[in-house]
């Protein structure tokens, strides 16, 4: 929460189940061109029937540079500049494997106008956070520069522009800053390296074998990153970072006379280049018959089943014939994931997670697939559950309920995007106009868009969705892959003929056609006769707030906004949580948030459930955090009703069921397997409950004491809070206040009187201070993570958390500059505050820092000088101002999200009433803190007495030793 949903209904829907599915793949879906380049393409909407959004202003340079702006004023006073280079690691050669990512990084290492070390420093003055607002990316075919300027004015725009007009002519590429960055590029790869990294890139070269793509993974080839230099650099640089090969986008709160001035005036002299290069050539795809991979990665945490079809397809053009059968082919692929959603609420379901796709990426690749996730002892069973039920439907089709269904889902995304395209967000708009651009396909206005795929969608029957799916699969051939943590070596028959055989033995049977369902009917509790009394109202007009009280005890809390039109979130919120665990049953928080997720009500399960709710906008989880349980949800405006009568539901009629508990286990089971064999995983099973004394509240028990919870455990925990605590409501968004109240009344004020539980008081933890834990994990990736921690206290000084917070931000600054930029050790070092709400005086200021088994003491040597130096010398000027700028910046931005007036001032402002004035006081108070006093602070907190650290390293057998001061 809150959920979302992005501008192309279908574009979601495949980045949904690429992301699930093919894992990494979400980089695919960009161009896949062959095309020479000696001039720019034309807009996609020039070859289409289709209009684009009126409110895109395009243009052209003589010298081929395009510009795309757009109007918009969510958040008010932001842009979100971006240079969109349409050249990725598919322009690299053999030799150059990786160098378009180095030169991504490259440039924020020295440029025309900004010398080496300096371009981060200059946005975070100005307000910009690195990483947040300003950032890089590079794909198959895009790297991508993003600036989001922290105002609309002249001197902004002149200032993003001259940064991206310096990404695009201006890198100075020196020597010595290479081989600094290398390290980094370097540190990163290690970062990323994983079973599942691993298992995506082998699989990589099976689906694409005789493409390119195979072989040309953005991040690179160690042995091209250990030795490339600068003219290898420079010659890619001048080949590709052409005008006609850019388009600068422009979206946010602008005078768009005035940014298409400025980009004249950053670009219009970079004069027409000779015709580039055409791009290298991207081969064959040739599969045939029925083709086998198997690849076992024994430290992954499940096995992964898939069965696919995938063909090269001549490119199309975006239109509205294509966007019909597009759209056929991906409500045919929803029934199938609603078929295997259905059947993981049955007992012993063989597989933990599954879901099918279709479709086309870099526009001549068409996939078709249907995966599971399992465990290693039932791939069989599950490759031949996806066969049947994918024949299932080739052989029998859908029925007109099915088809119903899935045509509800789709007109009510259709009717969320279109009622919330008035306060879409600037960044988000500008990467939706530059997938669409480097798509070719049309990026028409939400209003438009449901203007044209809404009659489509209502005339879509069994039929017409039964020849989508036959033509997604009409391939003459199978590719069955079976991948992880499975083993079968050893046996007379190899492996891949024993894949082969379960495939064709599946293929055998017959199938019937499915059982019709049964229609679930929601809501079902019976409505209260009457509604609550209200005993109490207080309004808060500086804020917007008003607060009501029923006579039961209810309590509610409303801020009406226009942040997001036609989003509405809530909360409501009972105690105790996380914090009244019992000694004796460690994990059981985490088991029973898992269970009430999973599972749906006690008189539908959540397959009945999300039928019932189908054609509805309305979504609701669970959380246990800390100091509360909190049942969040989302609605639209006119289903405000519907989304209270389900938390109403869940509160007094939560689902116990124990194939919901198994099916949790089972993911318990895979999440395990993953945690025993990586840092990360360490980190989160033991580190945290390392720093914390050895609170069983913090971390997770070993995975048998998880298991041995029975239902009846879960119940008798959780069942109390939900039917007997205190409720605190909290509403913010676009809704009617009184309409709010009467609801409120009606479903939660007429409940019976509720008290406060009587809980066992337990001692908060106690942080380990000298203290030092290190771990060695059974792996075989070359990573290692250090943390370096420091107690600090908890949240209810507002101002000290506040400042502790900023600490943390030039602390992490320190870490950037010196072990990523300075030693290369690290690519992604951080600190990280965290401050209790529960736990009195418990709060923890810790560094992470992956790193080279080999670097680890030089590491953690460097991270305490780094303390020890802001202890003894305090805060510079300059440093200071880095750190606050930003977070005034960011300050402003959050004031204007419904989610940050939901989560941090009004859930649980009737117990904590502070927190109106946290809200009142945050830009005033920011603005107020001075270097001095982040200084005291690094003086008291960043002491040596006050550490601990953690050192995670890889080594054969795991083994653990812990010591405290």
């Amino acid at each position: 929460m809150p959920i979302s949903f992005p501008v192309r209904v279908r574009r979601r829907v495949q980045a949904r189940r690429l992301a699930f599915w093919l894992s990494l793949l979400f980089a695919i879906g960009l161009l896949f061109s062959t095309a020479p380049a000696a001039s720019p393409p034309p807009w996609p909407h020039a070859q289409s029937d289709l209009k684009p959004d009126p409110g895109l202003i395009f243009g052209r340079l003589d010298n081929g540079l395009r510009y795309i702006l757009m109007v918009n004023r969510t958040p008010k006073d932001r842009v979100s500049l971006h240079l969109n280079v349409q050249v990725g690691s598919l322009q690299e050669e053999e030799d150059q494997q990786g160098m378009a990512h180095f030169l991504e990084h490259m440039l924020f290492n020295g440029s025309q106008h900004f010398p080496p070390g300096e371009l981060v420093k200059y946005f975070q003055r100005i307000g910009m956070a690195y990483g947040a607002d300003v950032n890089a990316h590079t794909g198959f075919d895009e790297t991508v520069y993003r600036v989001i300027l922290p105002d609309g004015r002249r001197e902004s725009l002149a200032e993003g522009l001259l940064v991206l007009s310096d990404y695009a002519r201006g890198a100075l590429l020196d020597p010595t800053e290479i081989d600094s960055e290398r390290q980094v590029v370097l540190a990163e790869m290690r970062t990323r390296d994983s079973p599942g990294y691993r298992t995506y890139k082998a699989t990589m070269g099976f689906e694409f074998e005789g493409l390119n793509l195979a072989r040309r993974l953005p991040i690179g080839e160690r042995k091209v990153i250990e030795s490339v230099d600068r003219s290898r650099l420079k010659g890619f640089y001048d080949t590709w970072y052409r005008p006609e090969r850019m388009v600068v986008v422009a979206a946010g709160d602008f005078d768009p006379r005035t940014v298409e001035e400025l980009i004249r005036l950053r670009f219009a002299d970079w004069g027409a280049l000779p015709a580039s290069p055409p791009d290298p050539p991207q081969g064959l795809l040739d599969h045939r018959g029925v083709k086998v991979f198997y690849h076992p990665e024994p430290e992954l945490g499940h096995v992964g089943v898939r069965i696919q079809q995938m063909r090269q397809i001549p490119p199309e053009v975006d239109s509205s014939a294509r966007q019909r059968r597009e759209l056929a082919e991906e409500m045919a692929d929803r029934i199938l994931d609603h078929r295997l959603e259905a059947i993981l609420t049955r007992p012993d379901p063989p597989f933990t997670r599954a879901g099918s796709a279709s479709g086309v990426f870099l526009k001549t690749l068409h996939y078709a697939e249907i995966s599971a996730h399992t465990k290693a002892d039932r791939w069989a069973e599950t490759l031949a559950r996806l066969e049947q039920t994918l024949r299932q439907a080739l052989e029998h089709g859908f029925e007109a309920a099915e088809v119903e269904r899935v045509g509800r889902e789709y007109l009510a995304e259709l009717d969320l995007e279109a009622g919330q395209a008035a306060t879409r967000e600037s960044p988000d708009l500008a990467r939706q106009i530059i997938d669409h651009l480097n798509d070719n396909r049309v990026m028409m206005a939400p209003e438009a868009e449901r203007d044209l795929l809404a009659p489509m969608i209502r005339s879509m029957g069994p039929e017409a969705l039964h020849q989508a799916l036959r033509r997604a699969w009409s391939a003459d051939h199978w590719l069955v892959l079976v991948t992880g943590s499975v083993d079968l070596s050893g046996g007379s028959v190899k492996p891949a003929q024993r894949i082969e055989e379960v495939f064709a033995e599946s293929r055998s049977r017959p199938v019937e056609a499915p059982a019709a369902m049964e229609r679930a009917k929601f809501p079902y509790l019976p409505l209260p006769s009457e509604a609550g009394k209200v005993v109490e109202r207080i309004a808060h007009p500086d804020l917007g707030v008003t607060q009501v009280a029923f006579a039961n005890g209810v309590r509610l809390s409303l801020k009406p906004t226009k942040f997001k039109a036609d989003e509405v979130l809530v909360s409501l919120d009972l105690e105790p949580g996380r914090s009244a665990e019992p000694p004796e049953s460690p994990g059981l928080a985490e088991v029973a948030e898992r269970l009430l997720n999973t599972g749906g009500l006690g008189a539908m399960t959540r397959e009945a459930l999300d039928r019932a709710l189908a054609g509805s906008n309305v979504a609701a989880n669970l959380t246990v955090t800390e100091d509360r349980i909190r049942l969040k949800g989302v609605a639209v405006r006119g289903q405000v009703g519907l989304l209270f009568e389900l938390l109403r539901h869940r509160l007094l009629d939560p689902g116990w069921r124990q194939t919901d508990l198994d099916l949790v286990m089972a993911r318990f089971g895979e999440q395990y397997a993953d945690w025993t064999r990586s840092v990360d995983g360490q980190m989160a099973l033991f580190g945290r409950r390392f720093l914390a004394g050895g609170d069983s509240r913090f971390g997770l028990p070993p995975l048998a004491d998880l298991r041995s919870f029975s239902l009846d455990q879960v119940r008798r925990w959780v069942e109390p809070i939900l039917s007997t605590a205190p409720i605190e409501l909290a509403v913010v968004g676009d809704f009617d206040v009184n309409q709010v109240i009467d609801l409120t009344a009606r479903l939660f004020g007429s409940l019976p009187e509720r008290r406060p539980l009587a809980m066992q008081v337990r001692p908060g933890p106690q942080f380990p201070a000298g203290g030092r834990l290190d771990l060695r994990v059974d792996t075989q990736i070359e990573k290692a993570l250090v943390v370096v921690a420091f107690a600090t206290e908890d949240q209810w000084d507002i101002q000290r958390t506040r400042r502790l917070n900023m600490l943390a931000d030039v602390f992490s600054d320190r870490l950037r500059e010196q072990i990523r930029e300075k030693l290369g050790a690290s690519y992604n070092p951080s600190v990280h505050p965290w401050a209790s709400r529960a736990y009195a005086g418990y709060g923890v200021m810790a560094a992470y820092i992956p790193v080279d088994p080999t670097q680890v003491e030089t590491v953690v040597k460097a991270v305490e000088g780094i303390a020890a130096d802001l202890a003894a010398n305090g805060i510079d000027a300059d440093a200071f101002l880095r750190s606050r700028e930003p977070t005034l910046t960011g300050i402003k931005d959050i004031l204007q999200e419904n989610g940050n007036w939901l989560n941090t001032v009004l859930a649980g402002a009737w117990r904590h009433p502070q927190q109106l004035d946290w809200c009142r006081t945050i830009v005033a108070d920011h603005a107020a803190i001075e270097a001095q006093t982040l200084s005291a602070l690094a003086a008291r907190y960043l002491m040596p007495g006050r550490r601990a650290v953690v050192r995670i390293v890889p080594g054969p057998g795991a083994k653990t030793d812990a010591s405290s001061g």
